[in-house]
């Protein structure tokens, strides 16, 4: 999710280092599961029509990627995404040595809710930033509110696509009120992979650039069962970060994961390791 232009942009580099590499392996995609062929599971659902839980699948979360999903929350569905703890350490990169103080996260959780078939809507928001070198927190927040709208379903090289308005409202005059479109869309890859992209333009206030262009992607691996890793990379304009990581689905509707962000440029940590949860309702 966003952290915070020229040919040679790190961002351009690294998400088409990330793409090729799966696009390099495969063959055309197809789906892992079929569409169920239970007919409560077809037609439209909602909040007063939720999709029965015959018809759900494994969970399938945002998190721990820094690349969002396409997939959307099954309607009549509540789904919590919560970084447990995160500890930001080094600074960013280039930051001077004063300035490198580690920051210890917790409760950076995702609020989301399918309101309808193809459509939910999330609350995104950072509960508490401690800095242990001055013993007190920082301001929380930004409170992030956003909608997709899965507006094409994948089918072999058609890959899921879904559109994002978002917006960040600050929680402190430190934060800058951010916001606008992005595009997210992902395929199911032959060999146990899943290839996940989002681009779009945020524009903002002081104190980040009036305007950046978000550009992400992430290769994820089904190493057996509901186990998989991940490698992704993600940059808002000069703010660039590479994530890996592993995520479980102990259950049908139950995740746990842990992974670290490696900031390479602009604001962002120099290293971030997390613990994340997740649950769907």
């Amino acid at each position: 999710m966003p952290k915070k232009g020229s040919s040679t942009h790190p961002s351009t580099r690294l998400v088409t280092c990330v793409t090729a590499i799966a696009l390099a392996a495969s063959a055309p995609p197809a789906r892992a599961d079929e569409e169920s062929t239970d007919p409560r599971c077809q037609g439209t659902h909602g909040l007063a029509s939720p999709l029965p839980d015959a018809c759900l699948g494994v969970i399938d979360t945002d998190r721990p990627h820094q690349t969002d999903t396409p997939h959307v929350v099954p309607a009549g569905h509540a789904q919590f995404e919560s970084a447990v703890a995160a500890v930001q350490l080094g600074g960013t990169p280039g930051a001077p040595t004063g300035d490198r103080g580690a920051h210890a996260i917790f409760f950076d959780d995702g609020y989301k809710f399918g309101v309808v078939t193809g459509m939910d809507v999330q609350l995104l928001f950072k509960h508490a930033d401690y800095i242990p070198e001055e013993r007190k927190f920082a301001p929380p927040g930004p409170l992030n509110l956003r909608a997709k709208f899965n507006v094409v379903q994948e089918k072999g090289w058609t890959p899921a696509v879904t559109l994002v308005p978002w917006v960040f409202l600050p929680a402190d005059r430190s934060q800058a009120l951010r916001g606008g479109p992005l595009v997210f869309w992902g395929w199911e890859l032959p060999g146990h992979f899943e290839l996940e992209m989002n681009a779009g333009v945020l524009v903002s206030t002081k104190p980040k650039p009036p305007a950046a262009v978000v550009l992400a992607s992430a290769l994820t691996y089904t190493v057996v069962g509901d186990l998989r890793v991940f490698v992704d990379a993600y940059a808002t304009g000069w703010d660039v970060a590479l994530g890996t990581g592993a995520l479980w689905a102990f259950a049908r509707d139950a995740q746990i994961d842990l992974g670290t962000y490696v900031g390479l440029n602009g604001d962002e940590p120099v290293a971030t390791p997390f613990l994340g949860f997740s649950i769907r309702r």
